[in-house]
């Protein structure tokens, strides 16, 4: 998890992660559902989303630029996984959590 953290804002792989702990890929997919219950991309979207909503409380940030610095290439996609995980759109979030405007 510590790994995953770390490089979260990079493209990254489940075989990175396995590498780094030296197992396979199948055994790091398992060893996470049966520890914590969740997916490889569930998790590190997670990670990434906890992230966004730090960088959305600076006003200054875009959310494309927000997007882009925790590790989504495409805004739209960083969109779509942010509501589906906080159930509201980023600028909601900032608005609402931060009582500023969407940006």
């Amino acid at each position: 998890m510590t790994y995953i953290a770390q490089h979260c804002a990079e493209k990254l792989f489940l075989q990175d992660v396995a590498d780094h702990c030296f197992v396979s890929q199948w055994h790091l997919s398992k060893l996470l559902n049966r520890h914590l219950g969740q997916a490889f991309y569930d998790l590190l979207n997670a990670e990434r989303v906890r992230r966004a909503k730090e960088l959305l409380e600076d006003p200054a940030l875009r959310i494309s630029e927000i997007a882009e610095r925790v590790g989504y290439a495409d805004t739209a996609h960083f969109s779509r996984v942010f509501k589906k995980l906080e159930g509201m759109s980023a600028g909601e979030w900032r608005n609402l959590h931060c009582g500023r405007a969407p940006g």
